[in-house]
């Protein structure tokens, strides 16, 4: 399952990017973030994702995206 972190999130469209760890950036909407608690996102929150096929956009798709806790050092 891929990982990167949140490039950019606009609230009010429901739409942002993921830098991927390979340096990809991949579009997902806010409908993708997979979570049991309420979905919150912000940028530089490192998450997994999965690829989803979308013949209608040009860069890769994000589907299933779930942050990932980070301990702090």
């Amino acid at each position: 399952m891929p990982t990167g972190k949140i490039k950019w999130f606009n609230q009010q469209i429901g739409a942002g990017f993921i830098r991927s760890d390979e340096g990809e950036n991949v579009f997902f909407r806010f409908s993708a973030i997979y979570s049991n608690e309420p979905k919150t996102i912000r940028r530089g929150q490192c998450v997994s994702f999965d690829i989803a096929k979308n013949l209608k956009s040009i860069s890769p798709t994000a589907a299933n995206v779930k942050t990932l806790i980070t301990m702090p050092v």
